[in-house]
């Protein structure tokens, strides 16, 4: 839960009633939640829904021809091939989908992911000097590579072609490798610039498979892969994206990929109905843990796994590595709240610890994102240097911000809400404060008050079963186009109980005297008392199907509550 005073629910206004007749074949509720996405007509309805965004060229990304003739090259003269990607699940999808479609090919090649404690993110020096050691005649990098200017440059003066696949912000200069694929470079001509790191992967395999195809091979037999990287990459799940993914999805529900089908087991998911959710917050997670707690090389295995009993092992043990990572997550964000004080920390929060575990300090960041609603970076101190990682608000490009700060930094690099860097010690005064400044700069002038958007505000009466059936169409749901929320008034809570471990989570029936709805809060454990008291809160909530032990039940997932009877906006 936010404090009350950085938070806003957003309604928007109802649907006009030609819009509503317009979409009259569709149940009343549903049709504002079209509305609400920008669908005013029947054939906008239906193209939305069946997600047909067209899958564009592949060849309209910059350098991706040059790309396709040098590796299909280099597989005809049995070269070796070194696929380097990142360690989380964007890069470890995209590195098994780039291994297992050249060796269709029949290409010498592996992978290599740094580990993130010995060689920090990206293709750095350190990582470099590991992957010349296999002897490359080629390096293909991906979801990551489009600021590695210095590395690039050794890597060919040693000799070796590099093509980046990559979907971060580069830097004005460019590396000077063979080619670099990045929709996000000048000039380049794709017309959609949010694909993932393994959308990347999936655009250069697909224009080698136009280019020289082979008998036998089926790009849709990766697009699995596809679906989970962008997912657990909180890539926008507009256009494209929404089109692959959903694809994605339909694939991984038929169990083909032994890995994905031992996660899904692990994390009590029925691989069959497998929603964008599931993979965000279950499968997700699972597969990051590897990479948080050490080395990815189980998260690679796993999807690489050819039987479910070589699979099922590796997921157990990706099981209990997540379950370390939570524990881990909880200690470094409470010390950091500890250390928090709203007058000295107003802009960002900063902190940093020795005995801070570097993979997960992200999450860290996050939670404290997410609570306090202000820029947040935690850091582990190795030596004489700090490597952090950072999340932020709408609000503030922490990726532009950190490059105003490129003079005092080593390394950095990221997305506009998530970025990673690396400070040396006796700069970390500077660079605290020329942050703070930017930050100051920024978000003065500004609320900075976290808005969630509802779709309408229901009595709980209106939410009719039938409803749900039609939740299936909107997916995949996450970033740009979420899962649908609610607003309910003056409703009772009654029967609350903690649940969980450590009881960190709440479960309670919800009642506006007409109707009676089972309804869990994560994270809101520490309200327990708050809740018990109230007589009537507003809630903000999702509305779904809870299945458990094979019963079905229809349930509420509060996300926020409004305690102090104070109107929202």
């Amino acid at each position: 839960m936010v404090d009350q005073s950085k938070i806003r629910w957003i309604i928007p206004p109802l649907i006009p009633k030609e819009i509503h007749q317009a979409l009259d074949s569709y149940p009343s509720l549903f049709r504002q939640i079209l509305f609400n996405r920008g669908i005013s007509t029947a054939s906008m309805a239906e193209s939305f829904l069946r997600a047909h965004k067209p899958l564009h060229d592949p060849f309209l990304l910059r350098d991706l021809e040059k790309a396709v003739h040098l590796i299909h090259n280099s597989i005809l003269q049995n070269k070796k091939i070194v696929v380097f990607g990142d360690y989380d699940v964007d890069g470890v999808t995209a590195s098994v989908l780039m291994v297992q479609v050249l060796r269709q090919y029949g290409a010498d090649v592996n992978s290599y992911i740094p580990n993130r404690f010995k060689e920090g993110y990206g293709l750095t020096m350190g990582a470099l000097q590991n992957v010349l050691q296999l002897n490359p005649d080629l390096i293909i990098t991906v979801d990551c590579g489009v600021r590695s200017v210095k590395e690039v440059d050794y890597a060919r003066n040693e000799g070796v072609d590099v093509i980046i696949t990559d979907h971060h912000q580069p830097f004005d200069s460019l590396p000077k490798a063979n080619a670099v694929i990045c929709p996000k470079q000048p000039d380049d001509e794709y017309p959609f610039k949010e694909l993932a790191g393994v959308g990347i992967a999936y655009k250069l395999s697909r224009g080698l498979i136009e280019k020289y195809p082979i008998p036998n091979i089926k790009l849709e037999n990766w697009v699995d892969l596809v679906a989970v990287g962008t997912i657990a990459d909180m890539a926008p799940l507009v256009n494209e994206n929404r089109a692959l993914v959903r694809k994605g999805l339909r694939s991984m529900r038929f169990g083909k990929r032994p890995g994905l089908l031992a996660l899904a087991n692990v994390s009590g998911i029925d691989i069959h109905k497998v929603k964008a959710e599931d993979i965000g917050f279950r499968i997700g997670p699972r597969l990051n843990a590897a990479g948080r707690l050490g080395s990815a090389d189980l998260a690679f295995e796993v999807l690489m796994a050819e039987t479910t009993k070589q699979a099922g092992s590796i997921a157990l043990s990706l099981d209990q590595k997540n379950r370390d990572r939570q524990g881990i997550t909880k200690d470094i964000q409470a010390k950091a709240e500890k250390l928090y004080d709203p007058e000295k920390n107003k802009w960002m929060l900063f902190y940093w610890d020795k005995d801070f575990n570097e993979g997960v300090v992200g999450l860290a960041a996050s939670r404290l994102v997410e609570r306090y609603y202000r820029p947040a970076i935690i850091g582990v101190q190795k030596g004489g240097v700090i490597r952090a990682s950072c999340r932020s608000i709408p609000e503030l490009n922490i990726t532009f911000a950190l490059d105003e700060c490129e003079d005092l930094l080593l390394q950095h690099g990221g997305h506009a809400m998530a970025a990673g860097l690396t400070v040396e010690m006796d700069k970390l005064l500077f660079f605290t404060e020329k942050f703070a400044k930017i930050c100051e700069r920024k978000l003065e002038n500004l609320p900075l008050v976290r808005e969630i958007k509802a779709e309408a505000q229901v009595n709980l009466i209106d939410l009719h079963p039938d409803l749900l059936n039609y939740y299936d169409v909107l997916e995949p749901v996450g970033i740009g186009n979420p899962m649908p929320l609610f607003v309910a008034r003056d409703v009772e809570c009654k029967g609350i109980r903690r649940i969980g471990n450590t009881g960190d989570h709440l479960k309670m029936k919800v009642s506006d005297g007409k109707i009676v709805f089972d309804a869990v809060a994560f994270r809101f454990g520490e309200y327990y008392e708050q809740i018990q008291l109230a007589q009537t809160v507003d809630i903000l909530f999702s509305y779904d199907m809870n299945i458990y032990n094979g019963r079905k039940s229809l349930q509420l997932k509060i996300k926020d509550f409004n305690l102090s009877g104070l109107k929202v906006y």
